[in-house]
């Protein structure tokens, strides 16, 4: 999914592009540039954005991550002290 819309974020890229070019030799060349300057302009902040959005989002996947395998590997202590009080009452031994 991700990569079909890297390509059409590509695709749609080159599709405004063209359609910019078009409109700078229709309309002039100043014009034209300064309008793809500021759509890139936009599309720069916009992906700026939403690489910090991901960036915190990954931040906070690995907070929970660590959180989690401390939690699993005290449980893993949990069971095995218990696997081990279970065989000491079945073996009665101690």
């Amino acid at each position: 999914m991700g990569e079909l819309v890297s390509y059409a974020e590509v695709i749609g890229g080159g599709a405004a592009f063209l359609l910019l070019l078009y409109r700078q030799v229709k309309t002039g060349t100043r014009d034209g540039w300064r309008d793809a300057a500021e759509g890139q302009e936009a599309r720069a902040n916009a992906l700026e954005l939403q690489v910090k959005t991901l960036v915190d989002e990954v931040r906070a996947l690995r907070i929970e991550n660590e959180a989690l395998r401390m939690e699993v590997a005290e449980l893993r202590i949990e069971n095995r002290e218990l696997r081990t009080h279970i065989d000491n009452l079945i073996g009665g031994s101690e």
